[in-house]
């Protein structure tokens, strides 16, 4: 089995668990905590206090609802967050990419498209 064919595999496999979404719904849930004087400072790459509140717990997603969430952030802080080179929103976007690659496949092979 070639590398390519593994990451597919493994992709695969975690679109089935609802774990990555969990385990980012925590994160959600516990970072407002370090986030939101963050957020309410506005530094840069930390999205804003509404976007930090807003999906703090909300683990109950499907496949679609979880991509579409994670390219919303994205386009709304990703820019913010990659140019401010600081911990927290670089490993809160890897988290959030990390996510959409899982369900996006999964919600694009679903509707037909893969």
């Amino acid at each position: 089995m070639s590398t390519e064919e593994k990451i597919t595999t493994w992709i695969d496999k975690q679109s089935e668990s609802p774990y990555p979404i969990w385990a980012l719904s925590a994160a959600c849930k516990n970072l407002p905590i370090a986030l939101l004087p963050l957020a309410v400072k506005k530094s840069p790459g930390v999205p804003s206090m509404f976007q930090t509140m807003a999906f703090a717990g909300d683990s109950e997603n499907g496949a679609g609802i979880a991509t579409a969430w994670c390219l919303s952030w994205s386009f709304l802080n990703a820019k913010s967050a990659i140019k401010s080179m600081r911990p927290v929103p670089i490993a809160f976007l890897a988290a959030v990419t990390l996510n959409t690659v899982i369900y996006g496949k999964k919600t694009l092979k679903v509707n037909g498209y893969l």
